[in-house]
């Protein structure tokens, strides 16, 4: 069994999930633009309920909450547990990219549903903004998956590397 190959082909299905992820935070933007364009002027389609503020506080609030969340996944979800082999933790760093990845689409989320309901579209670009950000900030890279492995399991990498030096 060859750990790198194997770390590295989990890494590019990653990779690919996240990319889909990011190129949705795009297709969010698209819609926004579409609208504002199609039903120009875009009110929001709230006619009753909270005011306008309220929502806002609410939306930008658990956006907030969002962006804790995703720090506090990242490092919840990589600790490593005891009798915890090299595959599972292959599985665990797929796993924890992709649910800090869709964690950091929440604030986009939130902006696309404010603005559907109010029609701030510069609310909606503001936590768009934050939602790339954190994408960019957690995006899986590969030294950094590399480097956890051997940290967690220096002894068990070099052996199952294929670059070992005997």
């Amino acid at each position: 069994m060859d750990f790198d190959s194997d770390l590295k082909r989990v890494f590019r299905t990653t990779v690919t999930v996240n990319g889909a992820l990011v190129a949705s935070l795009i297709i969010y933007a698209l819609m926004v633009e579409l609208i504002r364009f199609q039903l120009k002027p875009f009110l929001g389609l709230l006619v009753s309920g909270p005011s306008h503020q309220t929502l806002r506080y609410l939306v930008f609030g658990a956006a907030v909450g969002a962006v804790i969340l995703v720090r506090l996944a990242g490092r919840t979800l990589l600790k490593v547990k005891p009798g915890e082999d090299l595959q599972h933790l292959i599985s665990r760093l797929s796993r924890t990219a992709v649910i800090t990845s869709s964690l950091g689409e929440l604030p986009a989320v939130l902006g696309f549903v404010l603005f559907l309901l109010t029609g701030f579209f510069r609310d909606f670009y503001a936590l768009l903004f934050v939602s790339l950000f954190l994408e960019f900030m957690y995006f899986p890279r590969l030294k950094a998956w590399q480097d956890f492995a051997r940290g967690s399991f220096p002894r068990q990498y070099t052996e199952s590397s294929p670059h070992k030096r005997g």
